[in-house]
């Protein structure tokens, strides 16, 4: 099965990529007063993932600890950020395919 490409998929998995670096890494280095939501907040900057895979992982029993984040924790969060990374290239890829095909 043959890759197809597209242009505005890798746009919108670029700009989700850079936005979730700063936001993971602002969620990892703050530390919080009274509570803490470290696993939340990197939970919903990877939603499509951590929702599926995420789930799964806790599941089987992999369920990393982000205080302070291991090698383990870290490994979770860049698999995280790249199945995202995928999930938005498909949506990036959906849209460019419809438009072309209306344009066409």
């Amino acid at each position: 099965m043959p890759f197809h490409k597209s242009w505005l998929g890798y746009v919108f998995a670029a700009v989700y990529i850079a936005a979730a670096i700063p936001m993971i890494h602002h969620a990892l280095t703050v530390t919080g007063g009274w509570i803490s939501l470290r696993r939340l907040d990197i939970a919903l900057v990877t939603i499509p993932s951590s929702f599926t895979f995420g789930l799964l992982f806790e599941a089987l029993g992999w369920k990393p600890d982000y205080n302070p984040p291991g090698p383990l924790a870290y490994v979770d969060i860049v698999f995280h950020v790249l199945v995202t990374a995928v999930v938005i290239y498909a949506i990036g890829f959906a849209i460019e395919w419809v438009v072309r095909r209306l344009l066409a």
